[in-house]
């Protein structure tokens, strides 16, 4: 891999360390990775583009380094490869990297395939697909099939919260595909990882990691509630993205694609109903404590912690 980086980006490349499917190296001090780019090819001069306009307004994110051809991709035996300029060297992802974004971004345009904005057709099209590759797996994945109906349930029950209240998605701002606390702010400001959506996106999607890694309580989520202040129809898209399950649908992508076992949803699993006690607090802190007259879910407030 040393020898196609050197002579696809004229570098005279030294030493090398490879990180799961990360080739990372520093050249004069700066850091950068050679990765697998995982998204479709024509979001590419996209993403670029988009890394352009942040860098034109000063936004601190990451580089994509195009090759001596001048093309955003490289490929490895058909593999496609970016070079990404690592230029923040910050390690864990904290609220304060959220509202960076989400302050210095809100209501940016940019090209209309980046956005992320219609959740009603893109959980249900994530839902049919499970619904069907699960029915005919059921034998190979026993676990799984054990326990698939509840978070469908649970994700069906996020879309009727959305069509029910007659949602709006303003105030777009840049957000990510998805964000993994354990992955640091290369990840977070990697232009790769980038999409636009509600500034509501990003804070769901973080709050979930923090609790299934056991990184919040309800305390401080309060403090985070309180500072971001949300409108009522931003509460409304919070809650429904809290409650689709979406850390354990990433899960199950990863074991059809035969990456992990069907056992590791245990941990998921085993935290659900705590996960489900905590969304009624939620639903109550937002009701009670901040009187925001939101629809509530039933089932969801008469659950016993």
């Amino acid at each position: 891999m040393k020898n196609i980086i050197n002579y696809y980006y004229n570098l005279n490349l030294l030493n090398l360390y490879e990180i799961g499917n990360k080739y990372c190296f520093t050249i004069d001090n700066n850091d950068y990775v050679f990765m697998i780019y995982n998204r479709p090819i024509d979001d590419a001069p996209l993403l670029y583009n988009l890394n352009m306009g942040l860098k034109e307004r000063r936004i601190m994110v990451n580089d994509i380094i195009t090759n001596k051809d001048n093309q955003i991709i490289t490929l490895v035996n058909n593999i496609p490869y970016v070079l990404i300029h690592n230029t923040l060297r910050t390690k864990s992802i904290t609220m304060n990297d959220l509202l960076y974004i989400q302050n210095n971004t809100i209501n940016i345009s940019g090209d209309k395939k980046l956005y992320r904005t219609d959740w009603i057709k893109m959980w249900s099209d994530k839902i049919d697909y499970y619904e069907n590759e699960i029915s005919h797996s059921a034998r190979k994945y026993k676990l799984l099939s054990e326990v698939i109906d509840f978070y469908i349930g649970l994700g069906e029950n996020a879309i009727e919260y959305l069509v029910d209240n007659n949602f709006e998605i303003n105030d777009i701002c840049l957000s990510h595909k998805r964000i993994d606390i354990n992955k640091g702010s290369f990840d977070f400001y990697n232009p790769v990882n980038f999409i636009f959506d509600s500034r509501v996106r990003d804070f769901a999607e973080y709050i979930k990691n923090l609790f299934f890694y056991e990184k919040i309580n309800f305390e401080i989520l309060q403090n985070y509630l309180n500072y971001i202040n949300f409108t009522r129809n931003e509460y409304i898209l919070f809650v429904s993205r809290m409650l689709f399950p979406t850390n354990f649908f990433d899960q199950v992508d990863l074991i059809l694609e035969g990456k992990c076992d069907e056992i590791s949803l245990k941990k998921i699993i085993d935290k659900t109903s705590q996960y489900i006690a905590f969304v009624k607090n939620i639903f109550i802190y937002i009701i009670y404590n901040k009187r925001i007259n939101i629809p509530i879910i039933e089932w969801i407030l008469k659950k016993t912690d």
